[in-house]
């Protein structure tokens, strides 16, 4: 047994829970100062939007550590409800997401704004497809031939052939590493340019957005597994 993944996964998963319920705090406060907008300081709303970016900054830290200990356990989080697994691509939302997501937002955009907007997204979805692309050469390698008929060994060792299997095992997941580590980046980098070109008003409604969709998402997920027979 890989033993780095018996202790990473639950201290991931305790700092996960303890990294969800600031979150919901976070959610509170944006929340709260979007009612009060005009009795706010321009610069406590500043304040609380680099609060909410470096705790999602934390997460991808933390995150990135699980994935050098096993890559293959953030592709298939056992952390995050089954339903909010159907809305990951590489271990994550897509990044698109955070586009989509503030032009729903009732963000009002000025002319400027709204035309970097655009050009970002067809950067970010040519982005996400090159992603895509080197996922899918990556997955025609794991069903290659020579790789299939290494593991029909079943584990027994064939003219010294287990250690092929262990070399190719560890090129794929250093692989996949990279491919999520990529992701990642285009996640934060995405979120990051699209604050960027928003006023602090705009950005607090967008980040009071994303936290309540993925909030959401997770609370329905935990409600449906509830709901779910256990085997």
């Amino acid at each position: 047994m890989d033993t780095s993944t018996t202790r990473s996964q639950p201290d991931f998963q305790t700092f996960l829970r303890n990294w969800m319920a600031q979150l919901e705090l976070y959610l509170q406060l944006l929340l709260h100062h979007l009612q009060f907008l005009d009795q706010q300081d321009e610069s406590k709303l500043e304040q609380l939007v680099h609060q909410v970016m470096t705790h999602y900054h934390q997460y991808f830290i933390a995150k990135a550590q699980v994935s050098r200990e096993n890559v293959f356990l953030v592709l298939s989080p056992p952390w995050f409800t089954s339903y909010e697994r159907t809305f990951h691509w590489l271990a994550g939302f897509k990044p698109s997401l955070a586009i989509y997501v503030v032009k729903s937002c009732g963000v009002e955009f000025s002319s400027d704004q709204a035309d970097k907007l655009e050009r970002l997204s067809v950067e970010v979805k040519d982005k996400e497809r090159d992603i895509t692309t080197r996922l899918a050469e990556l997955e025609e390698q794991v069903v290659a031939p020579p790789m299939l008929a290494l593991a029909r060994m079943g584990g027994k060792e064939v003219n010294g052939m287990m250690n092929e299997v262990d070399t190719a095992v560890d090129r794929i997941a250093a692989s996949m590493e990279v491919l999520v580590a990529s992701a990642d980046y285009l996640r934060e980098k995405t979120v990051t340019k699209v604050v960027e070109m928003l006023t602090t008003v705009q950005t607090v409604r967008f980040l009071a957005a994303m936290v309540q969709l993925q909030l959401t998402i997770r609370r329905w997920g935990q409600a449906w597994d509830a709901e779910s027979p256990t085997e």
